[in-house]
């Protein structure tokens, strides 16, 4: 059912703007710009088919079970990389799968030419040997050559993979000084209409469970339970490391709670997906006016009794509708840099010119999982326990997430600060 609202305020007649909110199913949002295309499995096979002589065939049993055994993300992520081996290979001689080792070397300083890091060009490999196994033949993508290339690249590089800045609660956490964007600045340029409601509530739920954009997503009404404290348990049913969906259960703040209660209430969700897209319709308000007169007109205009009708006053107002399916990965990740960009024009972040493009660039739908282990990090807590907490496939994991943290709480650390201090 619609609900109409004032909102005191307006910046066009005095009585305010007129709020009308259409529950899920209730209205019609605006289509989005879809750009026709072959599905990710069509252009898969496209891409294979161009890269193996015409004898060769995928077969379709081991296709279709690879398809069954990847996520879509995953599968996006293949594609690309088949891309980038098939516009190598073009430019070479012969048949470009099956790929000898003397072809990967080459396809590896390409890359690196190219000013790709080791970690991807480690996943383009990963690829490959994929795809060879779809080909039923042997990958040289683990022969002696091509680990003595990936081997020299990485010396030659000598940096570190660069990794999405975390957005920690903003808070002193520990001893360690939280420097640029922070969750509660983003949170604090949320506002009050409907999507800075939801983008709150996104934004808190996804910081106190460590949540990857995917499990974001798929973050249901049904899934979170209410705790007689007011906090919540969210229950994630499959994720990127539990691809079997044996589920896991996350720790929801009572803060947190009151943010997505407030945003189901106003958005009239009652089941389904969490965070939904927000169609926005707004319409100017202008003072009314009386008829015109024959005196009101200038001697040589034309009498135009239509146009010298009296014009009924109009008062602004801003319609939203709530959709039904689940926000998409770039619609999160417009979120975030939208109030990291609100945030730093109220001055809620000491950031200026290339710095602040710089912060704004290195900002990801990974930044809330970051910056909750960071935080851990810093409030003390062990790596074991913080992998454990966030669903890290391992113990590496989070500590290469939090490596400028985790020294401060590691063994030497906490016997050492009482004795040389």
């Amino acid at each position: 059912m619609a609900v109409s609202l004032q909102r005191s305020g307006s910046r066009t007649i005095p009585d305010g703007e007129i709020i009308t909110i259409f529950g899920p199913g209730e209205a019609i949002l605006p289509r989005r710009r879809l750009s026709p295309g072959p599905t990710t499995a069509e252009r898969f096979v496209a891409i294979l088919g161009s890269l193996v002589d015409s004898g060769t065939c995928v077969a379709e049993l081991n296709f279709t079970k690879a398809l069954e055994a990847r996520s879509p993300a995953t599968l996006r992520a293949m594609a690309c990389d088949l891309e980038s081996y098939a516009a190598f290979a073009d430019a070479l001689a012969g048949v470009g799968l099956p790929a000898s080792p003397e072809r990967l070397a080459e396809w590896i300083d390409h890359l690196e030419d190219a000013r790709q890091k080791p970690a991807t060009i480690a996943r383009k490999l990963a690829t490959l040997a994929t795809v060879h196994g779809l080909l039923g033949a042997p990958s040289s993508a683990s022969s002696s050559l091509v680990r003595d290339a990936m081997r020299g690249m990485r010396r030659r590089q000598g940096k570190a993979q660069r990794q999405a800045t975390g957005l920690r609660l903003g808070e002193a956490i520990g001893d360690a000084p939280v420097k640029g964007f922070t969750l509660a600045g983003l949170m604090a340029a949320c506002g009050t209409d409907l999507p800075a409601l939801r983008d709150a509530a996104l934004l808190s739920l996804g910081y106190d469970a460590g949540l990857r954009v995917s499990e974001m997503l798929g973050a249901t009404v049904e899934a979170l339970e209410v705790q007689h404290d007011g906090s919540g348990l969210l229950d994630i049913l499959r994720s990127k490391t539990d691809q079997e969906g044996q589920g896991a259960c996350a720790w929801v703040s009572p803060e947190t709670m009151r943010r997505i209660a407030l945003w189901r209430d106003a958005a009239s969700i009652r089941s389904g997906p969490l965070f939904r897209r927000v169609g926005v319709v707004r319409t100017n308000g202008h003072p009314g006016r009386r008829a015109l007169g024959i005196a009101d007109l200038s001697y040589n205009a034309q009498v135009d009794r239509e146009r010298m009708a009296a014009v009924p006053a109009r008062q602004a107002s801003v319609t939203y509708a709530v959709g039904d399916a689940a926000l998409t990965v770039a619609a999160v990740r417009a979120i975030i840099r939208k109030r990291a960009l609100a945030a730093a024009d109220l001055g809620l972040v000491d950031l200026m010119g290339e710095d602040l493009e710089r912060a704004l660039d290195a900002l990801s739908t990974h930044s809330l999982r970051v910056g909750l282990t960071q935080d851990l990090f810093a409030s003390g807590e062990d790596a074991g326990p913080i992998a454990q907490a966030l669903r890290w496939s391992s113990v590496g994991t989070a500590l290469r997430y939090g490596r400028r943290l985790s020294p401060a709480s590691n063994a030497a650390a906490r016997m050492l600060a009482g004795r040389r201090g």
